[in-house]
C-alpha cells in the first residue's frame, strides 16, 4: 500500500510537471517567436500600414512627436528612429500603437535640424521578420508657433451642446480648455481671434446665453456689444487689426441648410452679409456705404501691415430663392481703411470667380503680405461642407492663383499661417471625410509645400475615436494666459 501510494504520489508529481513543463514550454515559445533578433528578415519593399500616413514628410524641428498606428498583423514590432547625430531611439514592444518618447524626439530633432530624419520599421508575423521601406522625413531648420487653438464641435454644427475652444501645446501633447460651453450655461461658443498671433489679444464670440464678444487685450478683459442701429447684426467672421485696436468684423444673416445629400449632408448659406469695423478704444461701430451694399461682403481679413482688408463679395441674393443664396459665387476683393483717420478707401477686384469658374472663400494672407492662400469651390463660402473645396495660393499684387500640391480630394478649407510664414495649418477631412483635422504643412517663399500631416496626437486613436471636428485652426505664438474661470466670470454677468 505503501508503495503503491509513493507510486501514485509519484505519478501525479510527474503530471503536474509534466504541465508545468507544458506551459513553460509554450510561453518560452511564443516569447522566443515574438522576440527574435531582427538580423534576419525578409525586406517587403512596401510602405508600412501606418496612421495616421506619416511618410516623407518636412517636420518643424520643435514638433510633439510623430506617435502612429501599425495596421498590420504582427506580434512583435522593432522600430528604429535616427539621423546623423545622436542616439537612435529604438522601439522593441508587441503593441502597433507606437508611443515615441518626447525628450528623445527633441533631442534627436534638435541636433539634426536642416538633416533627414529615417523611421525604420520592422514586424514580426508569420513565423518571420519583414523590414517595411525606410521613412525618410526632413527636419526644417523653422521652428511653427508652439501653441494651435482650436473649437471641438459635433460634425453637423447642430449638436452643439457640447463644445469648447482648446489649446493645444504642438511641442508636446498639453491640451487644456480655454473655455469649454458647459461653465456659459451651454451656449454657442465661436469664431476666436487674435492680433498679430498674440496670445494676449484674443476675442471670442458667445450667443445665444450671455451674448457678447468678449475681448482679451493685454491686461483689459471686457465683453463688448458689437451690434449697433446701422448694421444687419453683431459681429459674425472677425479680423483682428495688428495694431491691436481696430476688429472688422462680417455682419449679417447666415442660415444653415439640411439636404438629402450624403457627401454635403449640411451647407450654410449667406443671406444677406456686410463689413464693418469695431473701434476697441472708443467703443464704436464704422461702417461705410462701400462695403454695405447690395451684394453680400463677408470673411475680412486684414493684411498685415493693416492698410487693406480683404473680403469676399457674391451677388445680392434673390429673396425667396434658395439657389441664388446658396449657389452664388464669391470674388476675391480689398478695400483700404486709415486707421488714424478711419476713413475707406473704394473697393477693388482682387481676383474674380469670372476668372477661376469657383467660388473663392477663407482668405489667409502670410505674415509679409506676398501670399495668400484660399479655399475654392464649385459655389458658397462655407466650404468645410464641401468635398471639391481646394486650396489655393494667390499672389493678392498680380491676382495669380495655382491650385496648391497639398490637396487630397477631400474638403480643405480654413487656413493659418504661422507667424514666420513657414508653416500652414488648414483644416482637412482626409482622415475619413467625416470629421474635420488640423493639417500642418511647410511652405516656402515661393509657395512650394511639404507634404500635410496631421495634428500629431499622444494617442492617434483620437481619430478614430472623436465624433467631432478640429474647428478654426488658429496658430498663436504662446500660451493664453487667461484660465477659463476667469473667461466665464467675465462673460457670465
Amino acid at each position: 500500500m505503501k508503495n503503491n501510494r509513493f507510486k501514485q504520489c509519484r505519478l501525479a508529481g510527474n503530471i503536474r510537471h509534466s504541465k508545468v513543463l507544458l506551459a513553460f514550454t509554450v510561453i518560452m515559445t511564443t516569447l522566443v517567436r515574438c522576440s527574435m533578433g531582427t538580423g534576419d528578415f525578409a525586406a517587403t519593399n512596401s510602405d508600412a500600414p501606418i496612421f495616421p500616413e506619416y511618410y516623407g514628410l518636412t517636420l518643424p524641428p520643435n514638433i510633439a512627436p510623430l506617435n502612429f498606428i501599425i495596421k498590420g498583423a504582427g506580434c512583435r514590432y522593432r522600430i528604429e528612429i535616427s539621423s546623423e547625430k545622436g542616439k537612435a531611439i529604438v522601439i522593441n514592444q508587441k503593441s502597433p500603437h507606437v508611443e515615441i518618447p518626447v525628450r528623445e524626439w527633441h533631442r534627436l530633432l534638435g541636433s539634426n535640424a536642416g538633416k533627414d530624419l529615417r523611421v525604420d520599421i520592422r514586424e514580426y508575423a508569420d513565423k518571420q521578420w519583414k523590414r517595411y521601406n525606410v521613412i525618410t522625413h526632413h527636419i526644417s531648420a523653422d521652428s511653427i508657433d508652439a501653441f494651435l487653438v482650436y473649437r471641438l464641435v459635433h460634425a453637423v454644427y447642430l449638436l452643439w451642446r457640447d463644445m469648447g475652444i482648446y489649446q493645444r501645446n504642438l511641442t508636446n501633447f498639453d491640451e487644456i480648455p480655454v473655455i469649454e460651453n458647459s461653465s456659459t450655461d451651454y451656449g454657442c461658443i465661436n469664431c476666436h481671434a487674435f492680433a498679430g498671433r498674440d496670445p494676449s489679444r484674443m476675442m471670442i464670440h458667445f450667443r445665444l446665453q450671455h451674448d457678447g464678444t468678449l475681448v482679451w487685450n493685454s491686461d483689459s478683459l471686457s465683453v463688448i456689444n458689437t451690434k449697433d442701429p446701422s448694421t444687419l447684426s453683431g459681429g459674425v467672421y472677425p479680423s483682428w487689426h495688428p495694431g491691436g485696436k481696430h476688429i472688422a468684423f462680417s455682419v449679417g444673416k447666415l442660415n444653415p441648410h439640411l439636404t438629402t445629400r450624403s457627401v454635403k449632408t449640411v451647407d450654410v448659406s449667406d443671406k444677406v452679409s456686410d463689413l464693418m469695423i469695431y473701434d476697441l478704444e472708443n467703443r464704436r461701430v464704422i461702417t461705410s456705404p462701400r462695403v454695405s451694399t447690395s451684394r453680400r461682403e463677408n470673411l475680412p481679413v486684414w493684411s498685415p501691415d493693416g492698410k487693406y482688408i480683404y473680403f469676399t463679395s457674391a451677388p445680392e441674393a434673390i429673396t425667396g430663392d434658395k439657389e441664388s443664396r446658396l449657389h452664388a459665387k464669391y470674388d476675391l476683393m480689398r478695400i483700404a481703411f486709415d486707421t488714424q483717420s478711419n476713413e475707406w478707401g473704394e473697393p477693388e477686384m482682387v481676383l474674380s470667380s469670372g476668372v477661376t469658374g469657383k467660388s473663392i472663400s477663407m482668405p489667409s494672407i502670410s505674415p509679409d503680405g506676398k501670399m495668400m492662400v484660399c479655399a475654392m469651390t464649385d459655389y458658397g463660402y462655407f466650404t468645410i461642407f464641401h468635398k471639391e473645396s481646394d486650396l489655393y495660393l494667390v499672389n493678392p499684387a498680380t491676382g495669380e492663383y495655382r491650385e496648391m500640391e497639398i490637396n487630397s480630394g477631400s474638403a480643405e478649407s480654413y487656413s493659418s499661417w504661422s507667424s514666420n510664414g513657414r508653416w500652414l495649418v488648414f483644416s482637412s477631412k482626409r482622415l475619413d471625410e467625416v470629421f474635420t483635422v488640423p493639417h500642418i504643412a511647410y511652405i516656402d517663399s515661393s509657395g512650394n509645400t511639404g507634404r500635410p500631416f496631421a495634428l500629431p496626437q499622444k494617442d492617434p486613436g483620437i481619430y478614430l475615436r472623436t465624433l467631432a471636428n478640429f474647428n478654426r485652426p488658429e496658430l498663436i505664438t504662446g500660451k493664453i494666459e487667461l484660465t477659463p474661470r476667469q473667461i466665464r466670470d467675465a462673460v457670465v454677468r
